[in-house]
């Protein structure tokens, strides 16, 4: 049912013996200047014949699903028809079209009160990460840093979006363990942009995977560290330095505008920050993901992260 082939903007062959293969397309854009995020993201699991996901829109004035301006978000819809991503169109009211391969993409989506159009421009090449550090979560990745520009009406409100963003695509077994515990945090301005994938190291976070893109050019970080800071459990700033295969470092602190918490997957609780980053001389703003395992966030100790 589902259209495959073996680009960046085709769904994969699967194993149809495995359930938890999975495939992803997220993207994500920000207006700043209202502190709001918007997401559109969706998962498919074509061995079991389910999909999910949708459309969501948060600001500072709410942080959990129920309160935000939008949140649409789907799960084990079963898929009933034939689905091409590269021009995907779902009955709850996705509509999102390749323009130009690895590149530039349309997306739209429109259900009650909410209308949103823009497109998204790649600022870095549709490079396909390997799985080193993340098999539990995907076989093949990408992170690509845009621009976006469109609209976006929520809640009987206009706003219009113009930013530097990301855009993500992933494809493989995805597996919610009991012990996940990961931060992904990255940040695209004009100039340069950022991925960094972390864990908890000590005082610090280590980092493990993710890119450097300066002037255009981007490779693949060879290391880094970065520093949350809390107070009275709620994250204030974040310090990051990384250091890519060339042996360019950039380093800078970053600042949340906004804060949602929710389940993308059962068992699988992920905060979202948009976050406003000076890195070097230059303002950009991307986001921190705070994912943790259920149990984990149980059982965390507030007092150790302060």
């Amino acid at each position: 049912m589902l259209v495959t082939g073996d680009t960046v903007d085709t769904f994969h062959r699967w194993d149809n013996s495995d359930p938890n293969w999975t495939e992803t397309t997220w993207f994500g854009a920000w207006i700043p200047e209202a502190a709001t995020s918007v997401y559109v993201y969706h998962w498919f699991r074509p061995a079991i014949g389910i999909y999910g996901g949708g459309c969501f829109v948060w600001n500072a004035g709410a942080q959990l699903p129920w309160d935000i301006p939008a949140f649409y978000y789907d799960v084990n819809l079963p898929i009933r028809s034939r689905l091409d991503l590269s021009a995907l169109a779902l009955p709850e009211g996705t509509r999102i079209q390749t323009v130009t391969p690895g590149e530039c993409y349309d997306i739209r989506y429109a259900r009650n009160d909410v209308e949103l159009a823009m497109q998204f421009k790649a600022l870095t090449p549709a490079h396909v990460s390997s799985a080193h550090g993340m098999q539990e979560f995907f076989a093949g990745h990408v992170d690509q840093a845009g621009r976006y520009r469109g609209s976006l009406r929520v809640g009987g409100r206009e706003l219009a979006i113009d930013c530097c963003g990301i855009r993500d695509r992933s494809w493989g077994p995805r597996v919610i363990t009991e012990s996940i515990r990961m931060n992904y945090c990255h940040g695209q301005g004009e100039r340069q942009a950022f991925v960094s994938y972390s864990t908890p190291d000590g005082a610090s976070d280590r980092v493990f995977r993710g890119y450097l893109a300066l002037d255009g050019r981007r490779c693949d970080l060879q290391g880094g560290h970065r520093h949350p800071h809390y107070r009275n459990g709620e994250l204030q700033s974040i310090d990051i330095e990384v250091t890519d295969t060339e042996g360019r470092t950039r380093s800078g602190r970053g600042v949340p505008l906004n804060k949602l918490g929710y389940m993308p997957y059962p068992n699988l609780l992920t905060w979202l920050y948009l976050m406003k980053w000076q890195i070097g001389d230059e303002i950009i703003y991307g986001e921190e993901q705070d994912v943790w395992s259920v149990p984990l966030w149980r059982a965390r100790s507030r007092e150790s992260r302060q």
